[in-house]
């Protein structure tokens, strides 16, 4: 049973580090009605120096008690400062993002990987064909209705076009997401070059924060979570953790790898990101480190049945291999009317992989980072959490036999990494 843990939470590419705080106290509560569960949550502080907010969680239930301490990485001033780059800049830039994906190949990969994740890429492209199409056509109608003289008109039409344009990306291009669409295809190719020293300095002082966090021996284990593209990130940190600490995992408490959501895929299939799938490599050969990846069907912005090691798509529910793939279904973590509710709303479903679930189900975000079951254990059970705790929270006591089996279990799972 895990009574101390340590979580890191990455989150993806939006500016969410300074309110999610607020969103996790209110899981919480949802975490200890689901579970019957009980638990106290610390204000946040941030650690000078570590570009991290921290804070403590403690849950209880009749026969466990767990001490949490969870630290999440916050680069919402990196996202900010790209958010607020010139619109032309932006225009400039995501079209020769667009262009490297297209050439490289790495676009049809994406569809050959998840035809709903290459739909995903394409989405804020079409949209600024689409906006730009209707501001060419009212441009040209208006101009030509409006105006007789030739030259009055092409001024007009190239005006109004731009009016129009720009409008239409403003509004409604905003609340679809269209420029933050744009903006994070711009910062994946710039990351795929190398081109993000500021990023590539923050996960340095993460990774250093997680060697220095791994020599505390009173830690059970540490859960390093990467949600969206931090799950990338995740990747990132953990390897470079290895090279400041080939030992890490090996001495003090256990380090395990939880990706989630993840678009790791986006990167590694690019041509240019062979030291993606090289740090990927070194974690899947560590034994003493755990990774298991949680993927969803109804979550369109990740890459479902694909293996983001191997880069093939996998078939069934594999009981071996790392990192160790789980598919989940997301109607099994909520009632039918939240499910239904939030189904169209594809960022919203998205984010559930980091939410409190509504129902017991195999996959429970706060039961792993929050509840006393060590994350090999509650990865590797058929039914996860639902079939080691009790109606009324309590663990469940586990035969000895089981015990072997499950270690057994998860020695074959690291060799065959």
């Amino acid at each position: 049973m895990t009574t101390r843990r340590y979580v890191y939470h990455l989150c993806g590419y939006g500016p969410i580090g300074a309110g999610w705080y607020r969103v996790f106290k209110r899981e919480l509560a949802t975490f200890g009605r689901t579970w019957n569960v009980s638990s106290q949550l610390s204000e946040p502080s941030a650690h000078p120096g570590t570009s991290s907010i921290h804070w403590q969680v403690t849950t209880s239930a009749p026969n466990w008690h767990v001490e949490t301490g969870y630290g999440m990485l916050v680069w919402d001033d990196i996202i900010l400062s790209d958010f607020a780059r010139p619109l032309g800049r932006r225009l400039a830039r995501s079209s020769l993002a667009f262009l490297d994906i297209m050439l490289t190949g790495s676009a049809a990969r994406y569809f050959k990987a998840s035809w709903r994740y290459g739909l995903f890429f394409l989405f804020p492209f079409v949209w600024l064909l689409v906006f730009l199409v209707v501001a060419v056509v009212i441009a040209y109608y208006a101009a030509t209705l409006l105006l007789s003289s030739f030259a009055l008109q092409a001024a007009s039409f190239v005006a109004l076009s731009a009016a129009i344009f720009i409008t239409l990306l403003h509004w409604p291009g905003r609340r679809w997401s269209v420029q933050h669409g744009l903006d994070d295809w711009i910062f994946s190719w710039d990351y795929m070059y190398g081109r993000r020293p500021d990023v590539e300095a923050r996960v340095d002082r993460f990774a250093e924060e997680l060697v220095a966090r791994s020599r505390d021996a009173a830690i059970d284990e540490i859960v390093i979570v990467g949600h969206s593209m931090g799950s990338t990130l995740a990747v990132e940190v953990v390897a470079r953790a290895l090279e400041i600490d080939p030992k890490l995992g090996r001495h003090g408490p256990a380090v395990c790898l939880l990706t989630t959501g993840s678009t790791i895929p986006k990167f590694a299939l690019h041509p240019a990101s062979e030291r993606f799938r090289r740090h990927a490599a070194q974690i899947v050969a560590e034994p003493s480190i755990a990774w298991a990846e949680y993927q969803a069907r109804s979550d369109f912005i990740s890459f479902y049945k694909f293996d983001p090691v191997k880069l093939a798509r996998f078939y069934g529910d594999p009981a071996r291999g790392k990192p160790l793939m789980r598919r989940v279904r997301m109607q099994d973590m909520l009632t039918p009317r939240t499910y239904w509710r939030i189904r169209p709303k594809f960022m919203r479903m998205h984010h559930q992989f980091v939410m409190a679930n509504e129902r017991r189900s195999t996959y429970d975000y706060f039961m792993m980072v929050c509840g006393p079951i060590p994350f090999t254990r509650s990865t590797v059970a058929p039914t996860g959490p639902v079939e080691l705790i009790a109606s009324d929270g309590a663990l469940i006591d586990q035969p000895v036999v089981p015990i072997l089996e499950h270690s057994s279990r998860i020695a074959s799972i690291a060799r065959s990494g």
